[in-house]
């Protein structure tokens, strides 16, 4: 399925200078580094826009389970608790891409950056920060070669400044273009919600008040073809996404415990 959005990828980029609400050194998780004034928050639940960096060019480290392989997961935590200190599976570097100079600059004028939105095809989202929104502009594979370019005729509102728990909204935008160089045609309806908010153990670190974002994708093609898709990101201020769930195609259990794609923030290979 190629719409599943990668909803905000924040380059690692550090957090305040006093990260103590953060780790916790007993239990092994150490300090943080002190990278302010990049990025400073106040652990409050609540991110702000100044509260993350968009920053083209930083690879950020993420633990993925193997191409092709599905993994147990728990959406849902236990006790205000999500648990993603799992080391299993291989590490992949993401980052935020210039789309200047990218084959498809022109389809997306005004765009801020393009970075992978689907690890198994390399599919690129097209994104841009417009005010308080973090905007889906549309897709394009990596190469011109590949021919895959979908423009949506309206952008979609993939997230929402400030972040925090409560908040609801979905998008509706219809695309068109190629998809290896076959026409197509969909109407895509993103449904987002910040609906919890909690703890996140990473094997490394642990981040109080983290927020978790919900998201449904549905891609209604010609015929009445429909495909849809479920995520579930973990968000925490100045670190950005600390992981991810993502559904098989079509999943109808939600939550899912079955993950084809399981995420995790990582300081490297393990």
């Amino acid at each position: 399925m190629r719409c599943i959005i990668l909803v905000a990828l924040l380059c690692w980029t550090g957090c305040s200078s006093t990260p103590v609400y953060f780790s916790d050194a007993d239990a092994g998780y150490g300090m943080l580094p002190d990278l302010a004034p990049v990025c400073v928050g106040n652990n409050d639940g609540q991110i702000d826009l100044d509260e993350l960096r968009f920053i083209t060019g930083v690879k950020v480290g993420y633990l993925f389970n193997p191409p092709g392989t599905t993994v147990t997961v728990d959406p849902d935590g236990k006790s205000g608790q999500w648990d993603l200190t799992a080391t299993e599976g291989v590490v992949r570097s993401i980052d935020l891409q210039p789309v200047a100079s990218q084959w498809f600059a022109s389809s997306f004028p005004g765009a801020d950056y393009a970075t992978v939105t689907d690890v198994s095809s390399g599919l690129l989202g097209i994104f841009k920060v417009d005010g308080n929104n973090l905007l889906l502009l549309g897709y394009a594979s990596p190469d011109e070669n590949s021919k895959t370019l979908l423009v949506y005729d309206a952008p979609v509102v993939s997230l929402r400044f400030p972040v925090r728990r409560g908040d609801a909204w979905i998008s509706v935008a219809h695309s068109s273009g190629t998809v290896q160089g076959q026409p197509i045609a969909s109407v895509d309806t993103y449904d987002f919600s910040v609906d919890a908010m909690g703890t996140v153990e990473l094997p490394f670190l642990r981040f109080a008040n983290a927020l978790r974002l919900h998201s449904k994708v549905s891609v209604l093609l010609p015929g009445g073809i429909a495909q849809t898709k479920i995520q579930y990101v973990f968000f925490h201020e100045c670190y950005g996404e600390l992981g991810r769930m993502v559904s098989k195609d079509n999943e109808v259990d939600d939550p899912f415990t079955t993950a084809a794609e399981f995420r995790r923030l990582t300081l490297g290979p393990m």
